[in-house]
């Protein structure tokens, strides 16, 4: 009974537009993060960064890349993949400056 209130008739050419932007949503999103990135490099310092945050930050998106390499959900897979990059830079910079 629930299928149903999820199930939602889209057209070819709406769900290609959507898939476009998700796409580009993809790998626009994880570059926000790099600003944080860049801060704590060009600084050397993370002293107000949380370790935990960021971490749990990596840990999530891991989970995420699993679930979309097992669905094969394209989005899924390149965002997360961007986002452990970021995230990974971020974690060694507040390990390496904080």
């Amino acid at each position: 009974m629930a299928n149903h209130i999820l199930h939602i008739k889209i057209s070819r050419k709406d769900r290609k537009l959507i898939d476009q932007v998700m796409m580009f949503v993809s790998v626009i999103a994880p570059l926000l993060s790099l600003p944080q990135a860049w801060t704590i490099y060009a600084n050397q310092n993370a002293e107000n960064v949380s370790l935990f945050t960021w971490v749990s930050f990596l840990s999530f998106a891991t989970i995420y890349l699993l679930y979309g390499i097992i669905h094969k959900i394209k989005p899924l897979i390149i965002t997360n993949i961007l986002w452990i990059i970021v995230e990974i830079l971020v974690v060694v910079g507040i390990l390496v400056y904080g």
